[in-house]
């Protein structure tokens, strides 16, 4: 039946339709309050004049706010509704039918392939192999360990983007619209812990909304990662990181390379990571640091917003979808967000091109095609397939490979004293030898940065 189209209905018909739209106990309770309506009031409900939303959209509705959970956008669950993202995560990841398991003649190639890469980098950094093993998981093992980074890393960003966009509509009226999905004469029988309140269910609204997309983006990044450091932080594995041979067979076979190449040169680089961040823990929490100062001056462009803001229907899964649409998002970019923008994509540049560069010096007699899988990975990049989808929406994050390139080279030049050249990395001050961008040239002070993320 279209609902939408409908005009008058008997009350069989709506009994129906409260049933199909929320379930048999709250259907059941909405009848029961449209029941003791007074006669005049349930034959205006009945004579079609406002016609109502498909059951299917309703359940949707409902079923998210559901899953938002009662803590407003707050409490128990934080910023970001993991619950609610792993779901989508892992449904957008099956959709691609990966294999369940990963089988005993991966798992022996790709230990073997660790194990060589350990020695090799002996060789070519002073960084100390760890003694945790690398994983060995598949595509969907990733996912579900992946929600956790993404979530944790992201979450100033969607507790700013929540608060934010609710300020806006109050300032603007636009909650008068929220207010007619619970406040006409049919009681909607919302979730337990959602307060029948137009603010409450507006936060609700774009909480479930960024939890929805970010797990799509992870979801969607569960048939392009190679291995956990690919976007440059440890999304899964603990300190030694880990591989994916499901990926990278399908990456092998795509390139017309050999398997035992391709397992031997990212075997390499996620060893060189891993080592790399477990000799400077100060990397990953300046990285949490600067995503922290980016979010704290967020502010959302309204030019365009103000003019549609009353088009918005908030009673479709669309409507209420499009308040927080990665893509479609503007944020105004202030001086302080612009800093830390190009200082977090200053730090991950450094770590990729000695990377890159440590991967090149000690695999280069082991591995026949290295330059190929080089460039294949610079182009990746270029591509925007490494950033990150999460960040790459929300901050409009970017790595440049040209830049890469040079970096790399830079760090090539300091290689003839091993020991030297990573202590670098033992005081982020000391990397303007690299890029030539101290404090007085534009660069950031990260000790500052990290101080004001730990006083929150």
């Amino acid at each position: 039946m279209d609902w939408k189209r409908k005009k008058a209905m008997d009350s069989n018909e709506l009994h129906r339709w409260l049933i199909q739209s929320f379930g048999e106990e709250g259907g059941e309770m909405a009848w029961k309050q449209f029941s003791s309506l007074p006669e005049s009031v349930k034959d205006e409900l009945l004579s079609g004049s406002q016609p109502l939303p498909d059951p299917e959209e309703m359940r949707k509705v409902f079923s998210a706010f559901r899953a938002a959970g009662g803590s407003g956008g707050q409490g128990s669950l934080g910023a970001v509704n993991r619950p609610l993202t792993s779901e989508m995560a892992l449904r957008t990841a099956d959709e691609k039918h990966f294999k369940n398991s990963v089988s005993a003649l991966q798992f022996d190639r790709l230990s073997q392939a660790l194990s060589s890469a350990n020695l090799w980098l002996d060789s070519a950094t002073s960084t100390l192999p760890l003694p945790e093993k690398t994983k060995v998981l598949t595509p969907r093992q990733w996912t579900e360990g992946a929600v956790g980074a993404w979530c944790s890393l992201v979450s100033p960003l969607a507790q700013k983007t929540t608060d934010t966009i609710v300020s806006f509509f109050k300032q603007q009226g636009g909650l008068e619209g929220l207010t007619g999905i619970f406040a006409g004469p049919i009681p909607i029988p919302l979730p337990d812990g959602v307060a029948p309140d137009p603010a409450a269910l507006l936060q609700n609204a774009v909480r479930t909304n960024f939890a929805v997309q970010l797990g799509e983006a992870i979801g969607q990044m569960s048939s392009l990662t190679l291995a956990s450091f690919d976007y440059g932080i440890r999304t899964v594995g603990g300190k030694a990181g880990a591989l994916i041979p499901e990926n990278l067979d399908t990456f092998a076979k795509e390139a017309e390379l050999a398997q035992e190449e391709v397992y031997a040169f990212y075997a390499l680089r996620e060893m060189a990571y891993a080592r790399l961040y477990n000799s400077a823990p100060w990397i990953e929490g300046q990285i949490s640091a600067l995503v922290y100062q980016y979010s704290r001056g967020f502010e959302l462009d309204t030019s365009d917003a103000e003019e549609n803001i009353g088009e918005a229907d908030l009673m479709s899964p669309d409507g209420m979808a499009s308040l927080v649409n990665f893509s479609a998002l503007k944020a105004k970019d202030s001086e302080d967000q612009k800093r830390a923008r190009e200082e977090l994509q200053r730090l991950l540049t450094l770590v990729e091109s000695w990377v890159d560069c440590v991967t090149w010096r000690a695999g280069s007699a082991f591995i026949s095609r290295i330059s190929e899988l080089r460039e294949m990975m610079r182009r990746r990049r270029a591509e925007g397939e490494m950033t990150g989808k999460p960040l790459a929406r929300l901050m409009g994050l970017g790595l440049d490979p040209k830049y890469i390139r040079e970096l790399s080279a830079k760090w090539d030049k300091l290689s003839a004293d091993v020991e030297k050249r990573d202590s670098l990395w033992s005081h982020p001050r000391l990397l303007s030898e690299v890029d030539g961008q101290g404090e007085d040239e534009g660069g950031s002070d990260w000790d500052s940065d990290l101080n004001d993320l730990l006083k929150g």
